[in-house]
């Protein structure tokens, strides 16, 4: 029994729509820089009582996070590294570095209750012109879908989006809030 526990290995691949949020954008043109690892993002994890699990959110987060960017700044441009030289750091009034810091999951074996749940902690650093750090914001986005008409590969894959989702909303919302990122956007949108 063991030994075919240990073979057992549920693939998540993390799928779904992608919407475009419906936010005012900030007046400031940014850099943002998707290193290697938050683009091909795969969360392994052995369960004792379940086997492997390979979460595969690397894609579809990054296509959410193209989405969001564009709605959130008048201008965004992506950027091959964050060291931005100074003639290149005039293009922009700021560097957005993102990353996923923590990503979790719990099956309704582990938890007690008829959901698969996911929770990912992302964090944004923000850049200066002279890639001096103004802030560091984190926030933490939620998901769960019951497994119901899905397999429990398809239902953390959905629960996985919908986190995405509501970490996109929060961050939609709540950077701006921030008061280093608002004092940057007055300074540097005129506002």
């Amino acid at each position: 029994m063991l030994l075919m526990l240990a073979s057992c290995m549920t693939n998540v691949v993390v799928k779904g729509s992608v919407p475009t949020p419906l936010v005012e954008k900030m007046p400031v043109k940014v850099a943002i820089y998707y290193d290697e690892t938050f683009k091909n993002f795969v969360h392994s994890e052995s369960l004792d009582d379940e086997g492997k699990w390979q979460v595969e959110l690397g894609q579809q987060n990054l296509d959410f996070f193209r989405n969001l960017m564009n709605a959130m700044f008048e201008t965004v441009v992506e950027v091959e590294s964050p060291d931005v030289s100074v003639g290149d750091a005039v293009q922009f009034d700021g560097i957005i570095i993102p990353s996923i810091e923590k990503y979790g999951f719990l099956t309704p074996n582990i938890s007690g209750l008829n959901f698969f749940s996911a929770s990912i902690h992302y964090q944004l650093i923000l850049l200066g012109t002279e890639n001096e750090q103004l802030t560091d914001y984190t926030v933490v986005g939620y998901g769960k879908s019951e497994p119901g008409a899905f397999n429990a590969g398809s239902a953390l894959g959905q629960a996985t989006m919908y986190a995405i989702r509501d970490g996109g909303t929060r961050i939609s919302t709540e950077f701006k809030l921030v008061p280093a990122v608002s004092e940057w956007v007055n300074e540097k949108g005129g506002n």
